[in-house]
């Protein structure tokens, strides 16, 4: 009986260890670590899968979502558990739209996860801005490689954004005057070109003289052929003033802006005569025979001149005058008489009658112009033979004159 009884007992102690077993797994608890979304907390644990975690402790996960370990692995004690929850990121990135998913839970992360993390790119929100799970619009300009010439002198630049994000970069702030090309607020594309020149506009005067004009009046107290100034002409005075354009300090345009005239010009004024003086005919000379005095009166008429002791002193204007005796053609085309009372000048008039006086003796003669000359410095008249001695010069050769012209 004894030998029966014992394996029933034996049997009976296996099935108690059995069960024991059983109820202490049934009763033991693992140590987890939960983070979700990095936040992290230690839990004991009997569910015997991730998902059964998830499940104690309320999370719903959906197609975004990531979980690490994933839902089916089996628990164990120190398992740690992560569950990151998916967002939406809407990227415009050099004015392209597209929409991802991260589990990144800031900017930053999201860039380096997307691979879009170039340091020298523009976003529109800081890398340490917050992905909530609603998401978040990102724009994204990438750096560019333009050139910029300013002062004439063309220097690379890499960086992203606008022309005008480039000249804050480098410190140049244009004004109204300034020119900039492209404008400030296009967009930086792979070679585009940007030019700026520094435009000032300043003021400049400067001084300039007016001229005079000239005018002349009638006068019946000078004789005529004479003239005077009564009025001597003065230039004015005026300041012009000027606005001037500089390109990168150099001149380019200078206009004239407006004139003002700070003293009058003076008009001269000359007088020209209109009086006329008749000249006294000759008185014949009473030792002349009736045939030389008709022949001196012949000799008058052919030169329309006239000496005499009684003609009144030429006034007026005074020269050295020589004399002159040689046959020849005189320049209106008369044969040269040096008995005929003529004479030469270098710019009046054929046939003008000049009173010639020799101051020293008060001796005065009338001589018809028919010639030119003289050509040498300092004198004005040349005369006959003849009208040399009736004013007593011809022992001199070169006398001092003064004369007037008369007819």
């Amino acid at each position: 009986m004894a030998k029966v009884l014992i394996p029933a007992i034996a049997g009976g102690v296996a099935l108690a260890v059995v069960g024991g077993a059983a109820v202490a797994t049934a009763l033991h608890k693992n140590d987890v670590t939960l983070t979700v979304d990095g936040a992290s907390s230690a839990i004991a644990v009997r569910e015997r899968t991730v998902q059964e975690v998830l499940n104690l402790e309320g999370i719903t996960l959906s197609d975004h979502d990531v979980v690490l370990p994933a839902a089916d692995t089996t628990i164990t004690d120190g398992m740690a558990i992560s569950v990151s929850y998916g967002r939406p990121l809407t990227l415009t990135v050099d004015g392209e739209e597209r929409t991802v998913w991260t589990t990144a839970r800031n900017v930053g992360e999201a860039l380096q996860q997307l691979r879009l993390d170039e340091a020298d790119s523009k976003l529109s929100a800081t890398r340490s801005a917050g992905i909530g799970r609603e998401g978040l619009d990102l724009d994204i300009a990438t750096a560019k490689d333009v050139s910029l010439t300013v002062a004439g002198a063309a220097n690379p630049v890499r960086m992203a954004g606008t022309v005008q994000d480039v000249l804050d970069e480098q410190g140049i702030k244009p004004d109204a005057d300034d020119k900039l090309t492209p404008a400030a607020d296009t967009t930086l594309t792979d070679g585009l070109k940007i030019s700026f020149v520094k435009v000032e506009v300043k003021t400049s005067t400067k001084a300039k003289e007016i001229p005079f004009e000239k005018s002349s009046v009638k006068s019946d107290k000078l004789e005529k052929g004479k003239t005077k100034v009564s009025t001597e002409g003065v230039k004015g005075k005026a300041t012009e003033t000027y606005t001037d354009v500089y390109n990168d300090g150099k001149l380019v345009s200078s206009t004239l802006k407006e004139t003002k005239v700070d003293t009058k010009p003076v008009t001269e004024v000359t007088q020209v005569g209109t009086k006329v003086i008749e000249t006294p005919k000759p008185k014949p000379s009473s030792s002349s025979s009736s045939s030389s005095s008709s022949s001196s009166s012949s000799s008058d008429d052919k030169s329309s001149s006239s000496s005499s002791s009684d003609l009144t002193p030429a006034t007026g204007a005074s020269c050295k005058a020589s004399y002159y005796w040689q046959g020849q053609m005189t320049a209106n085309g008369e044969r040269f008489n040096p008995n005929d009372l003529t004479a030469a000048h270098k710019t009046y008039k054929f046939g003008t009658r000049v009173k010639v006086t020799n101051p020293k003796n008060g001796k005065s003669v009338v001589v018809r112009i028919n010639d030119r000359g003289p050509y040498i410095s300092g004198r004005c008249l040349d005369l006959s033979t003849a009208a040399m001695k009736a004013i007593g010069g011809t022992s001199a050769g070169v006398i001092t004159v003064n004369y007037e012209v008369v007819g």
